[in-house]
C-alpha cells in the first residue's frame, strides 16, 4: 500500500475549494495497490468519495473534513430495479461522503474531524424528509475499520453498514442528528469505546431487505460505550425482517435518553436469538426496556411474524433525577426550531404552550414492557440484578391492555401508563427474574410487576 500526503499532491488545506476531484483521482491512480491518504492539519472540503480495494483515509489529529455546504455537490441516488420495504434512507448509499461498495480492507481513522456541516436536502429531492447525506455508508464491504474520529452535524446515518463483514470500529465521538452507529445484516462487527449524542437511534441494529434478500446481524460485540439519544439509545428494529442472533452488549452507560434505554424489536418477521446485555448503566433516560414482538409486517407477500428467545439481560441499573435536558435536534423540523432542550413532559409532538403546561404536571416516563404476540410468544427472557428507580407518581390506570402490535414500534405502542410501576409483561413463555427491584421517587399505586399470559416464571 502506497502511503500518500495529500499536501505533496497539491492538495492543500484552507482553500475553500471542492477537493472531491482531485482526492477521487488520488484513490483511483492507485487502486490496484492500495493507498493510504494522509490529511495533515487543515480544513478540507469534500463531497462524494468512492473507496476502492485497500484504501485508508487518515485524517490527522488537527486535521478537519468538511462535507460540502452544497448538497447537491454529493453523488445523486442510485437505481435500484426492486421494491422497497424498508425505509428509503436505508436503500440507498451513494448519497454519502464516504461510500464502499464490495470492496476489501478500507479504513477510516485519525484524531481528526468530521463535520457534515448541518446541510440538509432543503428541497427534499430524495425523498427522504430531508435527510442530507451519510458519512460513511459501505455495502458488502469486508475487513473494515473505522477509528478515533469524531463526526459531528451529520444530517443522514452516521455509519452505515449493510452486509459487511469483519468490522472493528472503536473510539468514536458522534454528536448527529440522525442515527449513529447502525449494522445492518452484518456480522463479525466489534464497537468499542464510542461516545454517541444523537437525534435519533444511537447504536442501532438493522436487518432489512436493502440488498434485495433476507439476511441477519450475527456476532456482534458492543462494549465501553456512552450513548444518549433524542430516541432510542441502543436499539434493534425497527427494520427486523431477517433477525438478530449472538450479539453481545457489555459496559454500557445510557445517558439522556427520551425513549428507551434498550429496545428489542421484531415487527417484520425477524428471529431474534441469543441476545446478551450486561452491566448497563442509565440515568436520565424515559423507559429504559422494551422488548416487542409485532406483526407490522413489513415486506414480500407472505412475512410471518416473527419470534424472540433467549434474552439475557443483567446487572442493569437506571435511576433518575429525572429532568430538562439540552441536546441535538432530532429530525429536519425539529433542527429549523432550533429545538434543543428535551422536556421531560415533550416526547416531540407538536403542542401549544397551553398543552406544553399542562403537560408539565404529567408524568414523563412511559411504563417499560417485555411483550410477545399472541400467537407467538417471547420464550426464555432472563433479568438478573436489574434495579430501576422510576419517577412514579400514577394513582389511576386501566388494568386493560390493548392488543396492537401492528403499528410502529415504540415502548408507547400499548399506551404511555400501563398496570405496572416496573414492567408490564405479557405473552412469554419462561420468564426468569433474579433480584430485580423497582423504587419509584414518587408514590404509586401500581404493583411492581404486571403478568399477562405468562408461562413458566421463575423468581429468585
Amino acid at each position: 500500500m502506497k502511503k500518500i500526503n495529500v499536501a505533496k499532491y497539491g492538495i492543500l488545506p484552507n482553500t475553500g475549494e471542492l477537493l472531491t476531484e482531485k482526492i477521487q483521482a488520488l484513490i483511483d491512480r492507485f487502486r490496484w495497490r492500495g493507498v493510504e491518504l494522509y490529511f495533515p492539519a487543515g480544513a478540507y472540503v469534500l463531497s462524494t468519495i468512492f473507496l476502492r480495494n485497500n484504501t485508508t483515509i487518515n485524517i490527522s489529529r488537527n486535521a478537519l473534513i468538511l462535507g460540502s455546504n452544497n448538497f447537491d455537490d454529493y453523488a445523486k441516488l442510485e437505481e435500484v430495479d426492486y421494491k422497497l420495504y424498508q425505509d428509503v434512507s436505508h436503500s440507498f448509499f451513494n448519497c454519502a461522503l464516504f461510500v464502499g461498495k464490495n470492496i476489501n480492507n478500507v479504513s477510516i481513522i485519525g484524531k481528526g474531524m468530521i463535520d457534515m456541516r448541518s446541510v440538509w436536502d432543503e428541497n427534499n429531492v430524495n425523498n427522504m424528509v430531508h435527510r442530507g447525506a451519510k458519512v460513511i455508508a459501505l455495502k458488502e464491504c469486508t475487513n473494515i475499520k473505522i477509528k478515533d474520529l469524531r463526526i459531528i452535524n451529520a444530517t443522514d446515518l452516521a455509519v452505515y453498514l449493510a452486509s459487511c463483514q469483519h468490522a472493528e470500529i472503536d473510539g468514536l465521538k458522534l454528536k448527529v442528528y440522525i442515527d449513529g452507529i447502525s449494522p445492518d445484516n452484518s456480522k463479525d462487527i466489534k464497537i468499542s469505546n464510542c461516545d454517541i449524542i444523537s437525534g435519533d437511534d444511537g447504536i442501532c441494529f438493522k436487518s432489512s431487505y436493502n440488498l434485495n434478500r433476507l439476511d441477519t446481524c450475527e456476532r456482534i460485540t458492543v462494549e465501553d460505550c456512552v450513548v444518549a439519544s433524542r430516541c432510542n439509545a441502543i436499539k434493534f428494529g425497527t427494520e427486523s425482517n431477517g433477525g438478530f442472533k449472538d450479539i453481545s452488549i457489555k459496559n454500557i452507560k445510557v445517558r439522556n435518553t427520551r425513549i428507551t434505554g434498550i429496545s428489542i424489536e421484531s415487527v417484520d418477521g425477524a428471529i431474534i436469538n441469543n441476545i446478551s446485555i450486561d452491566n448497563v448503566e442509565m440515568e436520565n433516560v424515559n423507559a429504559p426496556l422494551f422488548i416487542h414482538l409485532g406483526a407490522r409486517l413489513r415486506g414480500p407477500e407472505g412475512t410471518k411474524v416473527g419470534k424472540i428467545s433467549n434474552i439475557f439481560i443483567s446487572n442493569l441499573t437506571a435511576k433518575g433525577p429525572y429532568k430538562p435536558y439540552k441536546t441535538v435536534p432530532w429530525n429536519y423540523d425539529s433542527f429549523k426550531k432550533n429545538d434543543t432542550i428535551q422536556y421531560p413532559w415533550n416526547n416531540g409532538l407538536p403542542i401549544t404552550l397551553q398543552e406544553l403546561n399542562e403537560k408539565k404536571k404529567l408524568p414523563w416516563q412511559y411504563t417499560c414492557n417485555v411483550c410477545g404476540y399472541k400467537e407467538n410468544m417471547l420464550e426464555e427472557i432472563y433479568l438478573k440484578n436489574v434495579h430501576l428507580e422510576l419517577e412514579g407518581g400514577i394513582e389511576e390506570f386501566d388494568r386493560n391492555v390493548r392488543e396492537d402490535a401492528g403499528g410502529y414500534p415504540e415502548v408507547f405502542v400499548y399506551g404511555k401508563i400501563l398496570p405496572a410501576k416496573g414492567i408490564y409483561f405479557r405473552h412469554i413463555n419462561g420468564l426468569h427474574l433474579a433480584n430485580v427491584k423497582i423504587v419509584t421517587y414518587k408514590e404509586d399505586k401500581r404493583d411492581d410487576f404486571f403478568f399477562d399470559d405468562v408461562m413458566n416464571r421463575r423468581f429468585e
